[in-house]
């Protein structure tokens, strides 16, 4: 089941969701309680807006078997053209009318080959979404398909945009809303306060870093996700204008605060390993930024892969992308 919450961070009820494995029973008031618990605010909320069907765990268990190897140091290619019909699935989104315009997640599968066992404890997954405001809004399928692999899922909306309070800074304030997400989760029910992982998928790369340091993880992953948030300047003219409002100024203006805001710049503070995944024709965060940041944790002696996305774009294709999830939560396990 996958729930859309309120959390409390500096004060502001922002939003967020929590995803749970389909084995994984929950109800809205047992989300809800615990957030009230945890934050110390009655008002708190947990709505549930899809439901993650049983068959996409074995849909995961399928990718598994054809799931790229991240060993440690290695710089892995996964080529579009290597992607076998095996991998690949197809997924069936049907409307639920008690969530007011939200979505079931549904998937389609002749059967699950093994049954479902639900476990005493669950490693977490925390998703720091890209973009600002409405543009790179967390997605639905992706919550389903990183629960699927038997993970429970947290992902911060951050302040402003769909939290309706607060404004987001580009990795400004909003470092918390990340940071609050990631005690969360090593306080959830049924979690496993040893395995946080956290994932930063392109703007998202800089509150994931950020919660990696100050609340110390057990693995970070960044997927297509900005290393210097001043080249990402020079780079996109066309988020020029917004970066000048959240940040305060240019590159130029205000250099220091862009490098405050830059993985690459945080690099030296890492303690967990990293895994990096970038597509090599990326034209919204380009390759460069993955390889400049896994050389960097290369030189500081960090403990890091470069998984280079042959010919992939900054969204991955459907079929590809399970392939890819597979070889994460491959890498995820082997770390653990």
């Amino acid at each position: 089941m996958i729930y859309r919450v309120t959390y409390l961070s500096d004060g502001l009820r922002v939003a967020g969701y929590v995803a749970l494995p389909p084995e994984l029973a929950a109800t809205e008031e047992d989300i809800a309680a615990f957030l009230r618990r945890e934050c110390g605010d009655d008002g708190l909320t947990a709505q549930a807006v899809a439901c993650i069907m049983p068959q996409a765990v074995e849909m995961a268990r399928r990718a598994m078997r054809c799931a790229p190897d991240y060993a440690r140091g290695d710089i892995v290619t996964i080529d579009s053209d290597e992607v076998h019909e095996s991998c690949a699935y197809e997924a069936d989104i049907q409307a639920n009318p008690q969530s007011k315009g939200e979505e079931w997640h549904h998937v389609k599968l002749h059967h699950s080959e093994q049954p479902l066992t639900k476990k005493s404890t669950y490693p977490v997954f925390v998703y720091c979404r890209g973009g600002i405001g409405r543009v790179g809004q967390v997605q639905l399928n992706w919550l389903a398909e990183f629960a699927s692999f038997g993970h429970i899922v947290i992902a911060p909306c951050y302040r402003g945009g769909e939290s309706g309070v607060g404004h987001d800074r580009f990795g400004g304030a909003d470092l918390e809303d990340s940071r609050v997400a990631v005690r969360l989760a090593r306080a959830i029910p049924w979690a496993d306060p040893q395995r946080i992982a956290v994932m930063g998928f392109s703007r998202g790369s800089i509150n994931a870093t950020d919660a990696a340091i100050h609340e110390q993880v057990s693995q970070l992953i960044l997927w297509g996700g900005l290393s210097d948030l001043a080249q990402t300047y020079e780079e996109r003219i066309d988020l020029r204008r917004m970066l000048k409002r959240v940040v305060g100024g240019s590159a130029y203006k205000v250099p220091d605060i862009y490098q405050e805001r830059s993985p690459i710049h945080m690099a030296r503070q890492l303690e967990c390993p990293v895994l990096i995944m970038h597509g090599t024709k990326d034209v919204q965060v380009l390759y460069e930024h993955g390889k400049h940041m896994y050389e960097e944790l290369q030189r500081l002696g960090k403990p890091a892969v470069l998984a280079r996305l042959e010919g992939m774009e900054h969204h991955v294709p459907h079929n590809i992308r399970l392939r890819v999830l597979a070889g994460m939560f491959r890498w995820l396990d082997q770390e653990a």
